[in-house]
């Protein structure tokens, strides 16, 4: 007869503690680990799961990825998984947390941008409409906005405007960083606008952008490479429709657009930026009384034009005007731009009126109340200048 004999327990500990356990079964097996593969599995199910809830704005990275061949590999994943998880309603989780802190345009995409709509045929009018003149009782309503170039200016703007209580300014600048016209998925200057003025109806706005798209242009009659002619004449549609919906609106504001200043790189300015800034003359140009091209080159450049970081004040001291990127301002800069525009708007506007209209001395019956006239009055037309 065989007889197993079992080895002997082991001696408790001297300090009392319980023995350590043995999991090992008898058989000498031990647990066995998760298969490899399941582990892959399920860690791709977890992406995929991740990607669909996130597909809008995984969409959103790809299309603002510089133009080149990563963007297109990137779109080309990017829009199938947008559009399956639209269809699977897997997107709606994200919307409600956007919408919840206040960020529901961030996921948008929106490449359409609309063609002129009011551009007069014939011969351009030499003679513009008359200047409206606000007062206290009525002051104009200004809207600034635009890319990181407007917003040191659009600072200076308010701080000179500030003691004129004809004019009333809506919020701070409104500063959207790297946005223009090339790039309508990153950034739609005409639907947001649109929302501006019909929201805010301003009677003035000043916007700032365009050395951000001397670029490949996309979206809508987009595809065309920077400077080619087909560019030009897409470029000069999407400035000339934006203008048009600005000025279009039912407060029927004017618009000042402001142009690029000379900056450090100068191949890019005389190559670039010069043909943006007379694409945007020209289509002002053609919408005289509306729309007003602000030259920064006088403002800021050197007596040929040129760039240069320091400019002399008219008491002879020399001023910094450009920060060391040599692309913006300085707030000495700024106030030179600002100093522009509102030359620009004096054009527009009678903005002093109330302030040296002569006092006169009326009769009135006892207890009857004097009237002022809320609406905005005009003054004799102006002939247009060229910017």
């Amino acid at each position: 007869m065989t007889t197993t004999t079992r080895p002997p327990d082991p001696d408790p500990p001297s300090d009392g503690a319980l023995p350590p356990i043995d999991f090992q079964a008898e058989d000498g097996g031990g647990r066995r680990p998760s298969a490899a593969g399941h582990v892959i599995v399920v860690g791709l199910v977890a992406l995929l799961v991740g990607a669909l809830l996130n597909a809008p704005g995984i969409r959103k990275t790809a299309l603002g990825q510089p133009v080149g061949w990563r963007r297109d590999v990137s779109t080309a994943f990017a829009n199938p998984l947008y559009d399956l998880s639209h269809a699977l309603y897997l997107d709606r989780l994200r919307v409600g947390l956007k919408d919840l802190l206040g960020r529901s345009s961030d996921d948008s995409v929106n490449a359409h941008l609309p063609s002129p709509t009011t551009v007069p045929a014939g011969p351009t009018p030499t003679t513009l409409p008359p200047r409206l003149a606000f007062s206290p009782v009525h002051p104009l309503r200004l809207w600034i906005g635009g890319d990181s170039l407007g917003d040191t200016p659009g600072a200076s703007l308010i701080d000179q405007l500030s003691s004129n209580r004809a004019v009333g300014i809506i919020g701070p600048v409104d500063t959207h960083i790297s946005t223009g016209l090339a790039r309508p998925e990153v950034f739609n200057w005409p639907a947001y606008l649109k929302t501006i003025v019909t929201t805010d109806q301003p009677n003035a706005v000043v916007l700032t952008f365009g050395a951000n798209d001397d670029q490949t242009l996309t979206g809508d009659g987009g595809g065309e490479s920077f400077g080619s002619p087909a560019w030009q004449a897409e470029y000069g549609r999407r400035i000339g429709g934006l203008m048009d919906v600005v000025t279009g609106a039912a407060s029927h504001p004017r618009l000042f657009f402001v142009g690029i200043p000379p900056v450090k790189d100068a191949a890019r300015f005389s190559n670039d930026y010069v043909l943006i800034n007379n694409i945007v003359n020209a289509q002002a140009q053609a919408r005289p009384g509306r729309v007003y091209y602000v030259d920064t080159v006088s403002a800021l450049g050197t007596a040929t034009g040129g760039y240069t970081d320091s400019l002399l004040n008219p008491d002879g001291t020399i001023i910094l005007v450009r920060t060391s990127d040599g692309i913006h301002f300085t707030r000495a800069g700024g106030d030179r731009i600002a100093a522009k525009i509102l030359a620009a708007m004096n054009q527009a506007f009678n903005l002093t009126s109330s302030l040296t209209a002569p006092s006169t001395t009326t009769t009135t019956k006892p207890g009857t109340k004097s009237r002022r006239p809320a609406a905005a009055t005009t003054t004799t037309p102006t002939t247009a200048r060229k910017a």
